[in-house]
């Protein structure tokens, strides 16, 4: 309805409209319901017209999309405790509900009333709603205990609603904030302020705005204030209008653009709006000052310029068949603008989830309604724009404008109280920004028009499918998964606040982030370790010291403390997790004891012994129904080499191995060896001798603390990834697998190893103690030099010497080297991220260089993530954040080891930039028994690259104590110049045979890898920290090449 249509009813109109914005164009009237058809007709008694048009406009909405219409729930159809409820019309954000629906079932929720929610005390209700499941399928539900609302958004026609303000619960928008953007002056003002172009304009606001905006100018918009009553102004008012209209802010474009902003004109349905005549004063003045008598308090005449799209280029003329017969069309000149639906991230950063086009006649006004979407880059096409050049640098121009305008919109909240944003969990989490390119002399430039929070995602659903996680949009600059990822991971911090939860081990200065981001995330910690001085004393809520908690020995005992003090206290626990690699069998020992989610003990024993590991999988053939292969031997390994007589521990404390009953694991547990898997085999199981591990299982906890090791039907067993591998207590084990080895073709063997051979500490960390072997000779040597100069903990504390100084002879396999970091739950991988390793320092194996995502194709990433997957799950790994080392060989992936705990170093601050995703926060949701949901598991796009560098004290001694010194470091990281993972204290600066790192330097870009590289590159020449050839970092960082 245009503005001057609105005699005597404009008022009376606009509120109508605003009311019935998100109903069917054919009105009411026109709609006829069958209760019958969709549910049980009692469910509908008593309902009222306009809950009824909406369901029906579900309908109408899912028919088009080719999905199913709504049923009753049926028995059986189960939902988390995460909860994404839209209240209002399902059109605005129909695409996320079924996102939501396909990611998480039953977990997406729609209300058709504020009568379907109540609030209790601060908590936000669902008794009935519309549930979106699998398929794109949905229920009439009705939910008796109602259920929680984890993450809320409202539309219209409740948008002005304030349903969640007196709530703490994560609201995506609110009333205020949509009447806030929504108001195109506010919008306009914001946007001048930060130098981002918007139609000049002309606002004639009747005081007080929403901003308390003063007369004055801000850019190209001009504020004059009206008065109520007072007829003098008039003349004023028109002078005012004639000199705009006759300003240079308008001399280039022949019409002006008449509109309303605030109040009653903020919405969807709002009356479109007037394109006039420059030249023609008396009409612009006529229609101007009919509208002014009209406005209420905080409402506003806009007069702004009308800025001339983008003109088609020149068309290579083709001759066709219509100019032969005289008949050739008259061809209208196109003009476009665009729709980009942008989303905050996590980390309340900018992201772009879609950018479309309008495309119309350039005589005719363009309007979401009246016009399809495409994409840029046909839109181009078809105007005459055939430079890809030209394309992708609109497309830069177009994308880098709208991620400012969100900035502005996050920068504006911030400063927002709680009660002007709608509430305490109110943000602006989704918005549209219109906007259309213009020619401005020689250049072309961005002029945005205006915010919509719901709309342009509402008219870009295009056809069925899209934005779910399988589809593909078919419109260049779709992030898949951008749209969902907020409300998953803020509906996940609020159920997590308040919990309770056990760590075990605090670990040394490389782990205090955890406990800044427990405060952060509102988690209660209970915190138990050896030192009663720790650091993290002060940040978690209760601490328990148990100064012989290295003693493994001991673990039943620390174990039975644990939970004497938990009793004792009468903490109620909701979780335990462990982050520190000496302490993850104590901490699956207590969450047995405790009923508490968390991997087996067995699955903990097995990764936690690296070649146990590989025997483990390489046991896994029950695919082919042959013969098992003992899990504490491998093919052709002696019995003798793992029951060993007393004379050889004796032998084994002369060579300097440390001979602990219960230090080394093998000591500690002789579980079940031959028939480990009889039971998943289908054969009957035999009697094992007692572990000495018992614990008192609650049947709570056997639905998943159960070790029940699995293989894929579908990919190849994990045994297919294993690598031959021995376990070395003394010489004589060495000596023993020699004599009954034989050569092989291309090396000598050991048993079933292979030389050349990597050897480690079989319960290690960090690479300490890593060398390359090429015989047996070497292999003697270097077990003899372990044995000397890493007996115990306190000879180097942190790399797990307190299980002992046994090793690992493991086979040499080449290729790249990769961590995988899973988040398992139920045995369902959840997410998987993939970073490289750049080559490590010889003769050690220390890492040097990193970079994340991976550069390797799409497909070898699935291999590896597959291959780390698989083999968590042959372990009985299935609840919890893991790291799997790899590496991908020509053959294939393959495993290097299994840490069953979260990655260390620098993988969780880059994962979480990235990729929005907090493995920590993972970490402690699947311990207390919650979903971590993402998006996607294997998909999320990446917000940029990272490379990083390791600095050590053996190569960088200098710099760290000069140009590259820890201060200087920590305050470049604030300036956001590098990023910094400081990994040890700076009392640590002390050089040594065998050593860690003593941080991560990395950099992110966001365009390529290479440019990251190249970045740092030359950030550490400035440091001082490229020494080449001792430690060359343009050699490390050229492996991703």
């Amino acid at each position: 309805m245009a503005l001057n249509t609105l005699k005597g009813c404009h008022l009376v109109t606009a509120d109508i409209m605003l009311s019935l914005s998100s109903l069917p164009r054919n009105g009411v009237s026109s709609l006829t319901f069958s209760p019958g058809r969709y549910a049980n007709g009692g469910q509908w008694a008593g309902f009222s017209n306009q809950q009824v048009v909406l369901f029906q406009t579900l309908q109408e909405a899912l028919r088009e999309i080719d999905l199913p219409e709504t049923q009753d729930l049926p028995q059986g159809v189960s939902h988390s405790q995460l909860c994404i409820c839209v209240l209002g019309s399902p059109l605005p954000y129909l695409s996320l509900l079924l996102e939501a629906g396909q990611r998480s079932p039953g977990d997406a929720l729609l209300c058709l009333s504020p009568s379907w929610l109540t609030r209790s005390s601060s908590s936000l209700l669902v008794h009935k709603a519309v549930m979106f499941d699998l398929g794109g399928r949905t229920f009439l539900s009705n939910f008796d205990p109602p259920r929680r609302v984890t993450y809320f958004l409202s539309c219209e026609p409740w948008a002005k609603g304030e349903v969640s303000r007196e709530t703490d619960c994560p609201s995506g928008g609110s009333g205020p904030l949509g009447q806030f953007w929504g108001d195109v002056l506010n919008t306009r003002v914001l946007l001048q302020k930060a130098k981002i172009h918007c139609p000049p304009t002309l606002a004639l606001l009747m005081p007080p705005g929403q901003m308390g905006l003063g007369e004055g100018r801000t850019g190209g918009v001009k504020v004059v204030h009206l008065e109520i009553g007072v007829e003098e102004w008039k003349n004023s008012i028109q002078n005012e209008v004639d000199a705009f209209l006759e300003s240079e802010d308008v001399g280039g474009s022949e019409r002006v653009v008449l509109r309303c902003s605030g109040g009653r004109f903020v919405g969807e349905a709002t009356a479109p709006p007037v394109y006039l005549s420059k030249n023609s004063k008396d009409e612009v003045w006529a229609k101007v000052s009919y509208l002014l008598p009209q406005l209420l308090p905080g409402e506003a005449v806009l007069l702004e310029a009308y800025c001339s799209p983008l003109k088609p280029g020149l068309r290579v003329e083709d001759r066709t068949w219509e100019q032969y017969t005289d008949c050739r069309p008259q061809v209208a000149d196109l003009s476009f603008r665009l729709c980009a639906i942008l989303t905050r991230s996590p980390l309340d950063l900018p992201l772009l989830y879609k950018l479309v086009c309008r495309v119309g006649v350039s005589t005719t006004p363009l309007s979401h309604g009246h016009s399809l979407c495409q994409s840029l880059e046909t839109t181009l096409l078809e105007c005459g724009f055939t430079d890809p050049g030209m394309s992708t640098s609109l497309r830069r121009l177009a994308t880098d404008t709208s991620l400012s305008c969100f900035r502005v919109v996050m920068e504006t909240e911030s400063r927002m109280t709680a009660e002007d944003r709608g509430g305490a969990g109110a943000q602006t989490d989704m918005i549209g920004v219109d906007l259309l390119f213009t020619v401005n002399g020689s250049s072309i430039i961005p002029v945005v028009l205006g915010f919509h929070p719901s709309l342009c995602l509402h008219s870009s659903l295009l056809d069925q499918g899209i934005g779910m996680e399988t589809c593909d949009s078919g419109i260049e600059g779709w992030n898949r998964g951008t749209l969902l990822l907020t409300p998953l991971i803020r509906s996940q911090c609020y159920l997590m606040q308040g919990k309770t939860i056990l760590v075990v081990g605090a670990g040394g200065h490389s782990k205090k982030f955890i406990w800044k981001a427990a405060k952060h995330y509102q988690l209660k910690i209970l915190l138990v370790d050896s030192d009663p001085a720790h650091f993290a004393l002060q940040l978690v809520d209760h601490f328990l010291a148990l100064p012989d908690l290295p003693d493994h020995r001991r673990d039943e005992q620390h174990c039975s403390s644990i939970c004497d003090w938990l009793s004792s206290s009468g903490v109620q626990l909701d979780g335990c997790v462990c982050f520190w690699d000496d302490c993850v069998m104590l901490a699956s020992m207590v969450c047995d004891r405790l009923g508490l989610r968390g991997p087996p003990t067995e699955a903990i024993r097995i990764a936690k012994e690296k070649s146990r590991t590989h025997k483990h999988l390489l046991g896994l053939l029950s695919s082919t129904r042959t013969k098992l292969i003992s899990v504490e031997q491998p093919s052709g390994q002696a019995d003798g080499l793992v029951e060993l007589r007393d004379c050889e521990r004796r032998d084994r404390q002369q060579n300097g191995m440390v001979n602990m009953e219960g230090d080394s694991m093998r000591a500690m547990a002789d579980f079940d060896r031959g028939d480990l898997f009889s039971e998943v085999m289908g054969k009957p199981k035999t009697a094992s001798p007692p572990s000495s591990f018992t614990s008192h299982t609650s049947s709570f906890s056997q639905s998943f603390g159960t070790f029940q090791p699995t293989a894929p039907l579908l990919s190849p067993s994990p045994s297919s990834y294993a690598v031959p591998c021995i376990h070395v207590e003394s010489s004589l084990d060495l000596e023993k697998a020699t004599s009954s080895g034989a050569g092989g073709t291309g090396g000598v063997t050991v048993g079933v190893v292979r030389f050349p051979a990597i050897m480690k500490l079989e319960y290690g960390a960090g690479a300490v103690g890593v060398r390359k072997v090429g015989s047996l000779e070497e292999s003697l040597a270097h077990f003899e030099r372990i044995g000397g100069d890493l007996r115990e903990e306190t000879d180097y504390p942190g790399i797990g010497l307190c299980w002992g100084n046994a090793m690992t002879l493991m086979e040499y396999v080449g290729g790249t080297e990769h961590d995988v970091d899973l988040v398992l739950y139920e045995g369902r991988l959840e997410a998987a991220f993939v970073s490289d390793n750049g080559p490590t320092r010889a003769p050690a194996f220390t890492e040097t260089a990193a970079q994340m995502p991976s550069g390797l194709a799409a497909d070898k990433r699935v291999q590896l993530i597959h291959a780390a997957y698989h083999a968590c799950l042959g372990c009985s790994l299935r609840d919890g954040v893991f790291n799997v080392e790899m590496k991908m060989t020509e053959v294939g992936p393959k495993l290097i080891e299994i840490n069953a705990r979260m990655g260390g170093f620098y993988l969780r601050d880059w994962i979480l930039e990235l990729y929005g995703a907090d493995l920590l926060m993972s970490a402690f949701m699947v311990s207390c028994g919650i979903r971590p949901c993402l998006p996607s598991a294997t998909a999320l796009p990446a917000r940029g690259h990272f490379a990083g560098v390791m600095v050590v004290v053996s190569q960088h001694l200098q710099a760290l104590r000069d140009t590259a010194s820890p201060e200087r470091l920590r305050r470049l990281h604030n300036e956001g110049a590098l990023r910094l993972n400081e990994l040890a204290d700076e009392d640590e600066l002390i050089s040594g045979e065998y050593e860690e790192p003593f941080c991560n330097i990395g950099i992110r870009d966001a365009h390529s890898a290479a440019n990251a590289r190249q970045r740092l590159l030359a950030l550490c020449q400035g440091l001082g920290l490229h020494c080449p050839p001792r430690y060359d970092l343009g050699y490390f960082l050229s492996h991703f090449n």
